[in-house]
């Protein structure tokens, strides 16, 4: 990425990962559609409401490799393949031995957790079942993701991708089977999350192994590099916490639902893998941007660097736009793929909800662009303390305005924590560029 198109090599980035990304969402919406359909709305709130707590121990997991992957773009721009297979023999010894860490205090703590987020006594046995069943395939989860981001980090999109269609499919038909045809219900559901998850997780260990060999040339590599530990740590810390942050919200958020009723808690979950859905492509044009501008800083291109924004943020916001009209629009048909018509309650709640947050779909694209470049410069502490000052605006809003406006109140809350980061944001990097810091990490 540090010679020719700038976007060319954007959405060369992109495509694919959004591609990847959106069959990676499609392991629970699927879930969410089957579980709905054949096993009721009790079952499609149980795995909405398991669905926060698993995602955010995850993202602290995504976060080191995110924090990994600006380092490794970073050596691989500077052409030190020796660095590059440290610090992924680094990224993926430890992300292996934090998955199963978290995975045991998931499945030890199930209960409490459970009962923190005020989950409703009527589904608290089947989420507890869900919950204890995928945080049982966390490993294989956590090492697809380290993988994934080392194949991203030198601008392979496309094994990652395959992975993903492959891991995909095969939860389309283990759900199927598991739930609409041996009616296990969310336990069913769970297995095939797991199982396709392991299928994603041997595929991409075996492309990168025979396309990448850059990364396995020297056994000797392959350990803990102590120092690069240190600075990986430094990296991923701030961007485990931010990516956590981001699911913790989500969290506080659906335990405020949670006392509006099983509806209330099923439109929020259908809601929920309609906003994934919105938002993957804002977030991976972030990503490319990332990678781009990381690896120009590592080659010294700092022109090529301020292209990167600037088209990331042309893109982010075009697409914003667009995404908001779509959501909008087709806001009721969109709820009725996740539940039988009969469930007009949650529809109606889903819908409104919809076309609420149409309005405001092109503030996180905007937020997505700057964070993007941001994370690249070596910032991902200031990109932590801007996510989380969003989320505590939401969830705060959301607190004080739920008893009033029901479920109304959660997008406009989102609207008012977005709006707080674009300013912040914008004002920093106007203050970098003015300063002379834009490039600096």
């Amino acid at each position: 990425m540090t010679e020719g198109s700038v976007p060319r090599h954007l959405l060369n980035y992109a495509i694919p990962a959004i591609l990847g990304d959106l069959f990676q969402v499609t392991y629970n919406t699927v879930d969410s559609i089957i579980v709905g359909k054949y096993a009721g709305a009790e079952a499609l709130a149980a795995v909405g409401v398991a669905s926060p707590l698993m995602s955010v121990a995850m993202f602290f997991i995504i976060g080191m490799g995110i924090g990994a992957s600006v380092l490794m773009s970073e050596f691989y721009g500077a052409e030190d393949t020796r660095s590059l297979r440290r610090e992924f023999a680094t990224t993926l010894i430890m992300s292996m031995a934090l998955s199963a860490v978290i995975a045991a205090g998931l499945f030890l703590l199930s209960g409490p957790l459970l009962r923190l987020v005020n989950t409703p006594p009527e589904i608290m046995t089947d989420t507890r079942a869900y919950l204890r069943i995928v945080a049982a395939g966390m490993v294989v989860t956590g090492l697809y993701n380290v993988l994934a981001a080392a194949s991203r980090s030198i601008g392979d999109t496309r094994a990652p991708l395959a992975c993903l269609i492959v891991g995909s499919l095969v939860n389309v038909g283990l759900d199927i089977w598991f739930v609409a045809g041996f009616h296990w219900g969310v336990a069913g559901a769970a297995w095939a999350t797991v199982i396709s998850q392991g299928c994603s997780a041997a595929l991409c260990g075996l492309l990168l192994y025979r396309t990448e060999r850059v990364f396995f040339a020297d056994k000797r590599d392959f350990g803990i590099d102590r120092t690069l530990l240190k600075r990986t740590m430094r990296f991923s810390y701030a961007s485990a916490l931010q990516q956590a942050g981001i699911y913790i919200g989500k969290l506080l958020v659906q335990s405020m639902v949670n006392p509006l009723g099983v509806h209330a808690a099923a439109a929020f979950t259908a809601v929920n893998r309609i906003d994934d859905y919105a938002l993957i492509p804002e977030r991976d044009i972030a990503s490319g941007e990332t990678v781009l501008v990381a690896q120009n800083h590592g080659a010294r291109k700092p022109e090529r660097m301020q292209q990167g924004l600037r088209a990331a943020l042309i893109m982010e916001t075009v697409y914003g736009l667009v995404v908001s009209v779509c959501v909008f629009a087709l806001a009721e048909p969109l709820m009725r793929l996740f539940v039988p018509p009969e469930e007009t309650e949650v529809i109606r709640l889903g819908t409104r909800y919809l076309r609420l947050m149409g309005f405001f779909y092109f503030m996180p694209g905007i937020t997505n662009g700057l964070q993007g470049y941001m994370r690249a410069i070596g910032k991902l502490s200031l990109t932590m303390y801007v996510t989380y000052s969003q989320m505590f605006t939401r969830a705060a809003l959301t607190f004080l305005l739920i008893g009033r406006m029901g479920l109304d109140a959660v997008p406009l809350a989102c609207a008012a924590g977005w709006v707080l980061m674009m300013v912040w944001e914008v004002g920093l990097i106007v203050h970098w560029k003015r300063t002379g810091r834009l490039y600096k990490m």
